[in-house]
């Protein structure tokens, strides 16, 4: 009989949980499907009954650890505080022990990373190959490195290349992994293979010791929360829109060019919950001349979950998920729902483009290209 050790050790945390049921209000996978062991309250009751050897691991149990998106939105409402998503990412590293998962598809991302690089199983290039010319106009050093991501660099290059301008147009100094960028291995942890990504985190980690690099500046929030939280030697990190709300706040970016719209902007779950950054984003939006900021009727701490980290094997549940956020985002009235997530803009804009609505998707990223002139126009994402 498999043993879970580590799940027996957060027993007293999974005893934690009254059964007062607030959970079912705020998750979405719950909301999905009406069923019970599909949210934290039905999920620690499975895995308190898994830990006393009461349960046996189905392909249903599987199913139901590992359709959490660890959002985490469920820990805000949550009377006694229970980590539900350190419980889970628990849960899926003793399961990945045994051999018991995680789900095939999710195997196949795993090996992506350890084997090519990245999640998405592209080989890695030069980025001058991915991001032109402005790559080889950088410096060979910087105390600031700019860490673009999986999905901007491989799916998304033109909103990385408005990143790079943005700092540019600033006169920041900084550079990038020429050579190319590997996966921050993030992905690894949230799906129980965490022996695996303490071992990666320190390879990568090579990527950056004697480069001389203060601080390394990341696009993707998920990438931010896994540099600044997860990895054993801490480095010393900030997210772009840190960064943006600092220049704009020395004056070294102007936000001068006007986009007359009603704008809201969707909170992801690593740069929200996982990270605590809030205002900032809303700062910048507001200081864009002609903008009328509107607040999701979810929002900051209460953020819907665009379903990302689950987007493979259920894509279902996670299109269900981003287009509720749109449909939100059409009630309140916006014209464009901005996102500062990679990840949360490839599955917004996924959704988006099966739904009869005139909300448009925008990176907070292009939007600041557009007000500092560096865009001639907004990109158009239905």
């Amino acid at each position: 009989m498999a043993e879970y050790p580590k799940l027996r050790e957060l027993y007293n945390e999974i005893m934690r949980c009254y059964r007062c049921g607030l959970c079912r209000v705020s998750c979405p996978v719950f909301k999905y499907s009406g069923t019970e062991s599909w949210n934290a309250r039905g999920r620690l009751i499975l895995l308190r009954a898994l830990s006393d050897n009461n349960l046996d691991v189905s392909d249903s149990l599987i199913d139901r650890i590992y359709s959490c998106s660890l959002c985490r939105e469920c820990e805000v409402f949550c009377p006694p505080g229970v980590n539900v998503s350190g419980i889970i990412e628990v849960a899926r590293e003793e399961l990945v022990k045994n051999g018991l998962a995680p789900p095939e598809e999710q195997r196949e991302m795993q090996k992506n990373i350890l084997q090519v690089g990245n999640i998405l199983g592209e080989s890695i290039q030069p980025l001058n190959n991915l991001l032109g010319s402005t790559v080889d106009s950088l410096p060979d050093s910087s105390p600031n490195l700019v860490y673009s991501g999986c999905v901007l660099l491989y799916s998304y290059s033109q909103i990385a290349q408005a990143t790079l301008g943005n700092i540019k147009n600033a006169k920041y100094d900084y550079t990038v992994l020429k050579e190319g960028e590997t996966c921050c291995g993030g992905f690894l942890k949230m799906i129980g293979y965490r022996e695996a990504f303490d071992s990666y985190s320190r390879k990568q980690l090579e990527l950056f010791t004697g480069r001389e690099i203060d601080q390394l500046i990341t696009v993707c929030p998920m990438c931010y929360s896994t540099f600044k939280h997860d990895y054993p030697q801490k480095l010393e990190v900030k997210h772009t829109v840190l960064l943006y709300d600092e220049l704009l706040d020395e004056g070294k970016l102007v936000f001068n060019k006007p986009l007359n719209a009603k704008v809201t902007f969707h909170d992801s779950c690593h740069l929200g919950r996982y990270s605590g950054i809030f205002e900032e984003p809303r700062k910048l939006i507001e200081n864009v001349p002609g903008i009328e900021l509107v607040e999701l009727s979810k929002s900051k701490k209460s953020s819907n979950c665009c379903g990302g980290t689950i987007r493979v094997p259920y894509a279902q549940i996670r299109s269900k998920m981003s287009e509720w956020i749109i449909e939100d985002a059409s009630q309140v009235g916006a014209e464009y729902l901005v996102t500062a997530c990679p990840s949360c803009f490839h599955n917004l804009y996924s959704s988006s483009i099966m739904m009869d609505c005139n909300v448009k998707i925008l990176t907070l990223e292009e939007l600041v290209g557009y007000t500092t002139g560096q865009l001639p126009k907004i990109p158009l994402y239905k």
